[in-house]
């Protein structure tokens, strides 16, 4: 097909070799061939300066025309040394085929897709030079043509040249053809190399993936069976976090031993990295290092109600946690105690950095499974109040409504016992009587739930209710005595 198009592309003009001429000017090869002739008679010239100049030493003319001669002689070289390239050969001028890239070494599943860019740049020569190779046919078939032609002219010169013409052309295109073989022979070996590490990789990534997915089924069957099996959901949620880390840690490992080639060389660049990333994120490390020590320590977890102080006594969070991550902790405050006296907000997510554990105290209401916490309230009566009456009142009051907390809490410090060594396990109300400033201080102290707001009001609504039905029982509040010398008045109380 290409051949008729020639011969098509031949015989449309009406003067033949003019014609092939055109065509052959177009042609690369042809181009640089003619290239290569200009420069074979830029060289003849050179060989014809030097002769010239050998022959007017000996005979010792005018200087000045040897002078000229000879910088005729070096722009000459000049010329030559830029068109040649330093290829003065035939066949290093036109046959030019640029040597292939080496292949290299697929290290992780990314380099697949430079793999793939390999392998098509590599076809993409081969095409290449496959057409250039084309080419040279076209030429050898244009330059038979024009031999046909300058035959019928019978000009022995044209002649000549175009038999010279035809045995370069015919030469370079055995030679040419040499050397893509051997150069499709080198990519076809090259090809096959990325293939293999193309097929490596594949199948490494697919033993990783099968090997990651044994590892979350296999965290994720010991979830089910916990969820299942265990009856602590607080227990569950805790085990739950730590099962996750140890699975995310695993994979991590796994990645990198699959990808790292040398473990000495990983160990050691992670020696100096985590030095130097030690020091410049030593907050973030520390936030780590305390939450495997608040899970490891049991000290609170999710669920439990604590109490933090943070800037020397400025603020207190008292909320339920809600989740610990590895940088904080999460805190839902709830209406409480601290929040009526100091914080009048409440209902935010508090978020804590979980270094607060090494440097602040953090009370825990719910500690091992207790549900309960001694509170106490403060009523003042008049020193001239029955005290003993009050007394007995409000023991039986605190022992009523704080029943149920107390049999409860007996019960967990039993069993609390057994870990810790508690000396003190009274949990029945305490009433104590001090001698106030402005009265008699009557303080009464109950176990009471963590959220120990509710109790707290009933209990003093409960309280004052009870004291006020008595006549020999006042409320004392900020008073002062004035004695004043007078025919009606021998004494009055001016309340402050």
């Amino acid at each position: 097909m290409r051949v008729l198009l020639i011969f098509l592309f031949i015989f449309s003009f009406g003067n033949e070799i003019e014609t092939i001429n055109k065509r052959l000017n177009k042609l690369d090869f042809y181009i640089k061939y003619q290239q290569y002739q200009n420069l074979n008679a830029l060289k003849n010239k050179i060989n014809s300066l030097k002769t010239k100049i050998y022959n007017l030493k000996h005979k010792h003319l005018n200087k000045t025309e040897l002078d000229n001669l000879k910088l005729q002689l070096i722009a000459y070289q000049k010329q030559f040394d830029i068109m040649s390239g330093g290829k003065e050969n035939l066949f290093d001028s036109i046959i030019i085929i640029e040597p292939l890239p080496k292949p290299f070494h697929i290290t992780n599943p990314f380099g697949i897709f430079s793999g793939i860019n390999y392998n098509k740049k590599i076809k993409n020569q081969i095409e290449k030079y496959e057409n250039k190779y084309n080419e040279l046919d076209e030429i050898l078939l244009l330059l038979k043509n024009k031999k046909r032609f300058i035959v019928k002219e019978n000009n022995s010169t044209k002649l000549s040249k175009i038999d010279k013409e035809l045995q370069d052309f015919g030469l370079a295109k055995s030679i040419y053809f040499s050397k893509l073989q051997q150069y499709k022979t080198e990519a076809k070996l090259y090809i096959q190399t990325m293939k293999e590490e193309e097929q490596a990789q594949i199948y490494k990534l697919i033993t990783l993936i099968i090997t990651i997915f044994i590892s979350i089924l296999f965290f994720t069957l010991i979830k089910l069976g916990l969820k299942k099996y265990a009856q602590n959901l607080e227990n569950i949620y805790l085990i739950n976090k730590i099962l996750n880390f140890l699975n995310l840690t695993i994979i991590v490992i796994i990645i990198a031993f699959f990808y790292i080639d040398n473990a000495t060389y990983l160990i050691t660049i992670l020696g100096f990295a985590s030095a130097g990333i030690a020091i410049a994120m030593k907050d973030w490390f520390m936030n780590i290092f305390g939450w495997f020590v608040i899970i490891t320590t049991g000290n609170f977890k999710v669920g439990d109600r604590i109490k933090i102080i943070l800037q020397n006594g400025q603020i207190e969070i008292v909320g339920d946690v809600i989740d610990i991550t590895i940088s904080r902790i999460v805190i839902h405050e709830d209406v409480t105690l601290s929040t009526y006296l100091k914080n009048r907000r409440a209902g935010r997510i508090v978020f804590v950095p979980n270094n607060v554990i090494f440097t602040n105290p953090i009370f825990n209401y719910t500690h091992s499974g207790l549900r309960a916490v001694w509170d106490g309230i403060d009523i003042t009566i008049t020193f001239d109040s029955n005290y003993k009456k009050a007394e007995y009142l409000a023991k039986e009051i605190t022992k009523k409504y704080s029943k149920g907390y107390t049999d409860i809490t007996r019960k967990q410090l039993n069993k609390l016992r057994n870990i810790y060594n508690i000396k003190n396990t009274n949990v029945e109300p305490r009433i104590y009587t001090f001698i106030g400033e402005y009265g008699i201080v009557i303080s009464c102290w109950y176990l009471n739930n963590y959220a120990t707001m509710n109790l707290r009001s009933k209990l003093s609504s409960e309280l004052l209710d009870a004291f006020l039905k008595e006549d020999d029982i006042k409320i004392a509040y900020n008073t002062l005595n004035i004695k004043m010398k007078n025919e009606q008045i021998d004494e009055t109380k001016i309340s402050l």
